[in-house]
């Protein structure tokens, strides 16, 4: 079943309800309104759809007094508003909740919008208060508590995936979030769920997606702390070296290195699979005249 078949029948069961709510009320609902909903192109099924998945979000984040930013960039992330996503994992659904996590916080249905996005909301005002802010709820959502329990004290590592995820919905890096008291503001948009939205899908294949991969291990050819100023020096180094790089996305790690101070460095790193592809992929830099240095993506 194609994303658009679960869009389509998720605006129908959303329709069937209003009329059910129309009905208990006794409110007519037009029936204009519902005729657009049922017939209406794939298009503007969609932008409908798009609207009431809004509402959700929004709803659900002012309940929780949540940014209305954060849960729309959370949940687009996790799924891209496909109600019918199922992860390599197993997580189902828009809000990517995984069967036991479900059953847990008495979801039943996990691929219903209605019922998943506002206990989604509801994890993350737990999680912020648990962890302190919103930076480290986000890490919790995508690693789950435990790990950033064990990251927080010392016991081990924050997966690179977990790093670009909480980059891409805060803008800041996790180790930001780690810093307790000096933790940043969450500096967020007041910008309505849509428009957002609508600025999430045109990033897409920019420098927001570019973000996204993550690989165990890593060769990395820049380093700065201006996030932006790293991803240059990758770009130019990406155009000199393009019978080695072509196509290349870049992967970037933020965080604080003991010898370089307090403020996050940001290193940018080809993605590997293993180290042997890392270093074969540094050896051809090498001889095509680059640097480069081939590490472990938890570093």
């Amino acid at each position: 079943m194609t994303p658009t078949f679960f869009r389509l029948a998720w605006a129908r069961r959303f329709t069937i309800r209003l009329r059910r709510a129309s009905a208990e009320s006794h409110v007519a609902l037009p029936v204009v309104l519902i005729a657009a909903l049922l017939l209406a192109t794939p298009a503007r099924a969609e932008e409908s759809v798009l609207s009431s998945i809004c509402r959700l979000i929004e709803t659900s984040a002012r309940a929780e007094k949540l940014p209305v930013d954060y849960l729309t960039k959370l949940i687009w992330q996790e799924s891209r508003f496909n109600a019918g996503a199922v992860s390599p994992k197993g997580a189902q659904g828009m809000a990517q909740f995984m069967p036991g996590t479900a059953a847990e916080r008495g979801l039943a249905d996990p691929f219903d919008p209605e019922q998943a996005i506002p206990k989604a909301a509801n994890l993350l005002a737990e999680l912020r208060a648990r962890f302190g802010n919103l930076g480290l709820a986000a890490a919790a959502y995508n690693a789950g508590p435990q790990r950033v329990s064990d990251w927080l004290a010392g016991k081990g590592g924050m997966p690179a995936e977990t790093r670009n995820y909480v980059l891409i919905v805060t803008g800041a890096d996790v180790e930001d979030w780690r810093a307790g008291a000096s933790a940043p503001a969450y500096a967020g948009s007041p910008e309505s769920c849509v428009k957002i939205t609508a600025a999430l899908k045109r990033r897409r294949g920019t420098l927001f997606a570019t973000l996204a991969p993550t690989a165990p291990w890593g060769v990395q050819l820049a380093g700065n702390f201006s996030k932006g100023l790293a991803l240059s020096a990758f770009s130019r180094a990406r155009t000199r070296l393009a019978t080695v790089l072509a196509g290349v996305q870049p992967m970037v790690i933020g965080s604080r290195l003991r010898s370089r101070g307090t403020r996050v460095f940001y290193r940018v790193r080809a993605p590997a699979q293993s180290r042997a592809e890392a270093q074969g992929l540094c050896d051809r830099i090498h001889r095509a005249g680059g640097a480069c240095i081939v590490l472990k993506s938890s570093r």
